[in-house]
């Protein structure tokens, strides 16, 4: 889900509110009284923004004069207002070069820099500015939001910690301290500085946006919503609290009155795909499928490295005829998604086109001669010719699935029969009902604090009477030795991919897993599959169902409430004791 962090004013001093650096000081006095009037009329008409014939001025200056500094400075000044920033850049560079100016001069060439994203240059020009004058605020401020921009949060907040210190009445300095705070993933910082903020200026509407977003990130959902609320009343037409307002109800599952936020935040911005696409998941989340699809496409232009969009000469397909065509189709977002939407691939072959697909190397193994690909090609290879393109889950769109027409097939992913064989050896003798256990995902996944579970809370599982339990995950070394000794059979160091884990799989009577890649591979192969999911779960999985119509073997077990992971684990271990003693075929 998209959101704002809101404002970033890089205009702190020196260029600043007054669009001028100041007003121009007089002339300077060089002994020339014709040259000093014209100095000081091209001043007077600098200061009543005629920007032509302040420039027309100076030009006449700098004519007679070709080292005057001040005349020099301020034409560069007069470039920057009317938009000629890299003449201005050439020109105050060119004034500083004779030793004119000091800490407000280095301070606005900064600015300027920052306007053409030149962000290094920023940083010196700053840098020099403060050197000249350890105490102009204005070039901490604008130090510490370049270095935000550089994604260096530990040095912009010692920066805007000195703009503050020295100014503590600046309330865009504690709101960007606040960025920075949020940005090195101190939450509570950010909170007491945008306080401060708004203690100096109370009707700050990007103070309490970005309130919200901190407060959404501490898990106070209810606060959060408070603070996108207070942002609307003193700037209705503020996108991205009303955006960041509906993610909030969403994972409260106010949906109606998310959907409400987005259809406004779409209003004010009709071309946001980040507001589009929530609100395709919300459909999604219904099993609206006619709705939610079109919606969640607008994904496809957010500028969002979760979704891989690529762009290649040869068309996008958008449903045309493939008969002797050759469609080139590539995974988009992670392993999990790829497993659940091969399914498709078929359905591209049975519309006569010849169906090109992109397979990761760790699933290379697993998905080579899959049904339904012509050409398999992983990382690295060459590119054939190919008439269209289409990311992998665009599909159901362009394929028209609705909630009836989900290709469920029991199993459409296949485990190697020799690899089965030999992990069937390396497990041994059955000893009781083969469970295979993943309590966690990929930390590094945006999501992976409200999926993963602490190992801890597996224990009622793994001692379950009559349960041999096995590790399928891999990432975290020697977790489950650390956590539950023998009791668990750690089968990580020998999966080394895909292939590898759907063998494994094979050999189980259930895979218990959080929502991940694993969960998917089970459910694809057909095997017992119970997905542990937080209150706020992923939109594939919808609402208040216990089964799931993309995986037959797959049964759901939701938190009841937020965070509740110990209330999962309980009924989940209720329903293991049973199949335990009845055995896999009562499941």
């Amino acid at each position: 889900m998209s959101a704002d962090n809101g404002e970033n004013d890089p205009n702190g001093g020196g260029v600043g509110d007054d669009g001028g650096g100041g007003a121009p000081a007089p002339g300077e006095g060089v002994g020339d009284p014709a040259l000093e009037r014209m100095m000081n009329e091209a001043i007077y008409h600098h200061r009543n923004s005629r920007f032509q014939q302040a420039a027309e001025g100076y030009w006449k200056v700098m004519e007679a004069d070709p080292g005057h500094a001040q005349a020099t400075y301020l034409l560069g000044m007069v470039m920057h207002q009317i938009g000629e920033n890299e003449k201005a850049i050439e020109l105050i560079s060119q004034a500083l070069a004779f030793g004119y100016g000091g800490a407000e001069e280095y301070c606005n060439l900064g600015i300027i820099y920052n306007q053409l994203g030149r962000l290094e240059d920023v940083v010196e020009c700053q840098k020099q500015s403060i050197a000249r004058d350890p105490q102009y605020t204005a070039a901490y401020f604008n130090l510490g939001n370049a270095y935000r921009d550089l994604s260096q949060p530990e040095a912009a907040i010692e920066a805007l910690q000195t703009a503050v210190a020295q100014k503590p009445d600046f309330p865009q300095a504690y709101n960007n301290l606040g960025l920075a705070q949020y940005d090195a993933g101190r939450f509570e910082d950010a909170l007491a500085c945008y306080d401060k903020a708004l203690t100096s200026k109370p009707d700050y509407t990007h103070a309490y946006l970005n309130m919200g977003n901190a407060l959404r990130e501490l898990g106070r959902p209810d606060a959060a919503a408070v603070s996108f609320q207070k942002a609307i009343v003193l700037d209705h037409d503020l996108f991205e609290a009303h955006n960041n307002l509906g993610n909030v109800l969403m994972e409260q599952d106010q949906l109606e009155a998310a959907a409400a936020s987005y259809a406004t935040a779409i209003g004010l911005k009709p071309d946001n795909p980040g507001a589009h696409k929530n609100l395709g998941i919300i459909s999604l989340l219904q099993g609206d499928f006619e709705t939610g699809w079109p919606e969640y496409s607008w994904r496809r232009l957010e500028d969002d490295p979760v979704f891989k969009v690529r762009n290649y000469k040869p068309p996008f397909w958008d449903g045309e005829d493939l008969t002797g065509k050759t469609i080139f189709v590539y995974p988009e977002q992670g392993l999990g998604d790829i497993i659940q939407f091969v399914r498709y691939l078929p359905m591209l072959r049975q519309r006569g086109g010849r169906v090109a697909f992109d397979i990761p190397l760790p699933m290379a193994r697993l998905m080579w001669d899959l049904d339904g690909i012509d050409v398999s090609l992983k990382d690295g290879d060459t590119l054939p010719p190919f008439d269209y393109h289409i990311p992998l889950l665009e599909l159901p769109k362009l394929l028209g699935t609705t909630l009836d027409t989900i290709p469920a097939a029991k199993a459409y992913l296949h485990a190697d029969k020799n690899l089965v064989e030999a992990w069937g050896e390396r497990l041994g003798a059955k000893t009781g009902l083969r469970v295979g256990l993943v309590w966690g995902g990929n930390p590094g996944h945006g999501n992976d604090n409200n999926r993963s579970i602490d190992p801890e809370l597996f224990r009622p599982l793994v001692e379950t009477p009559g349960v041999a339990a096995y590790s399928l995950l891999v990432g975290r070394d020697g977790e489950a030795g650390r956590v539950f000794g023998d009791v668990v059979t750690d089968l990580a160091p020998d999966l080394g991919d895909f292939a590898d884990t759907a063998a494994a799989i094979a050999n189980m009577d259930l895979v218990i897993s959080v929502d991940t890649a694993v969960a998917h591979l089970a459910g694809a192969l057909g095997t017992m599959v119970w997905t542990l999911l937080p209150f706020n779960s992923d939109w594939r999985w919808m609402l208040g169902r216990d089964d799931s119509p993309w995986y037959p073997s797959m049964r759901l077990f939701r938190q009841e409430k937020r965070e509740d992971w110990e209330g999962v684990i309980e009924r989940v271990a209720a329903e293991l004791a049973g199949l335990a003693k009845d055995g896999p075929n009562a499941g």
